[in-house]
């Protein structure tokens, strides 16, 4: 038996506890690799225009495992609280999966505090479809769970580190799907990162900690699950960044709204709002990066100059 892994959307919030799940079970996964521009080609081949590229990659990696595996793990995952919901791109990707490729064999079920679906028990329901008892299920859930917490303490650790060094720091506002992806936003971190620029991520952030400082800074009516970690990780950030990146991928609903909303609200910050498609092209996207630092730049020229003024 080998598990295929779509490496889009939700793999890049529950990698660790994926695959500490079948892993503690002796199950074979495969991953599919980082976004390419076949993998976007036929995303984009079998998805409506009207889906945002995310959900386009998506569609791709899952048609690279269809040969590769013996399964292609969907899970749903509907919300994790009173107005907290994942899109529904993200919601309804089971059913777009089934019906895309109805030949696909798919290994599913679902997550929903408001239905009383908890998560435990939704891979209890996997481990036990896989032919496992409930006790081996939970067990190997629990201690994915708790190693996946542990890994993401310690990369909030480390940014925490990274915010002490030296140096002009931008802050990575976006959807970890997004951040994280080969043909998104990796190669702004690597654009970046190849000018000295550190780059500080909105998503690494302790979820209760997102939650409530998005419900002080912003509204105690954030209705989208990762709109909320985003506008949290922001305002615990932004402050301690030189300027801000958001990215976003046409045509998502959601961020078409924040993003414009966390312009306003964020002051004395830099903030450039990148929205990429499948035709965005790299020269350009540099492009508008460059000009970028260089405002940043200026500005604390600006500053330095007037703080000189004032102590002379």
């Amino acid at each position: 038996m080998k598990i295929g892994i779509p490496r889009a959307l939700l793999f890049y919030f529950y990698e660790d506890l994926w695959l500490g799940f079948f892993d503690n079970l002796g199950i074979e996964t495969i991953v599919s690799p980082p976004s390419n521009s076949a993998i976007a080609k036929a995303g984009i081949a079998h998805s409506i225009d009207e889906a945002c590229y995310s959900s386009k990659l998506f569609i791709g990696h899952v048609q690279w495992l269809l040969d590769s595996c013996d399964m292609v793990f969907v899970p749903r995952y509907a919300d994790s609280g009173i107005r907290e919901e994942y899109c529904t791109r993200i919601f309804g990707l089971y059913d777009l999966v089934r019906n895309t490729f109805p030949e696909a064999k798919v290994l599913h079920a679902e997550v929903s505090f408001l239905h009383r679906k908890k998560e435990s028990e939704a891979f209890v329901q996997i481990g036990e479809a896989l032919g496992f008892t409930r006790e081996e299920s939970l067990k190997a859930y629990k201690d994915a769970a708790a190693t996946a917490q542990a890994r993401k303490g310690e990369r909030i650790a480390a940014q925490e580190e990274l915010l002490k060094a030296d140096g002009m720091k931008i802050l990575l506002a976006s959807h970890a799907y997004n951040s994280y992806d080969a043909v998104i936003g990796a190669e702004i971190i690597d654009y970046f990162e190849r000018n000295e620029v550190k780059v500080i991520h909105s998503d690494l952030i302790n979820t209760r900690e997102a939650k409530k400082r998005a419900k002080d800074s912003y509204s105690d009516r954030i209705y989208w699950r990762v709109s909320s970690d985003m506008i949290g990780g922001i305002d615990k950030y932004k402050d301690q960044a030189d300027g801000i990146v958001m990215i976003s991928t046409f045509p998502c609903g959601p961020d078409s709204l924040f993003a414009e909303l966390v312009i306003r609200l964020v002051k004395d910050v830099p903030v450039l709002s990148l929205v990429i498609d499948e035709h965005d092209a790299t020269a350009g996207i540099q492009t508008r990066l460059e000009s970028f630092i260089d405002i940043i730049e200026a500005k604390k020229k600006a500053k330095s100059l007037l703080e000189v003024e004032v102590a002379a």
